[in-house]
C-alpha cells in the first residue's frame, strides 16, 4: 500500500501539489488525515478522483484516522462514503 498523508490546509494549492503523488500510485493507497485542519472543494474532488480511479484498477483508497474538519467536510459534502472503511 501507499502512503499519502494530507496537509493541514487542504485546499486547491495542496490538491495540486499531491495530484501527480496520487497519479503515480499503482496500487493500494492509504490516506492519513489526520492533519487536515481545512478542506475545500478541491481537496475533497481530488480523494473523490482518487477513489474512482483506485477502485477502477481493482485497488483500494482508505481513508485512516480523518480529523474532524476532514469528517466534516466530507459529510457536508455528500461525500461521507469517502470515510468508509470498505472504500
Amino acid at each position: 500500500m501507499t502512503p499519502v498523508t494530507l496537509p493541514a490546509m487542504f485546499d486547491l494549492t495542496a490538491a495540486t501539489a499531491l495530484a501527480d503523488t496520487f497519479r503515480a500510485v499503482r496500487g493500494p493507497i492509504v490516506v492519513d488525515g489526520a492533519a487536515v485542519e481545512r478542506v475545500g472543494a478541491a481537496g475533497l474532488q481530488l480523494l473523490l478522483s482518487a477513489r474512482a480511479t483506485a477502485a477502477e484498477a481493482g485497488h483500494r483508497l482508505t481513508i485512516i484516522t480523518p480529523s474532524a474538519a476532514l469528517q466534516a467536510a466530507a459529510r457536508t459534502a455528500g461525500a461521507g462514503f469517502l470515510l468508509a472503511a470498505d472504500v
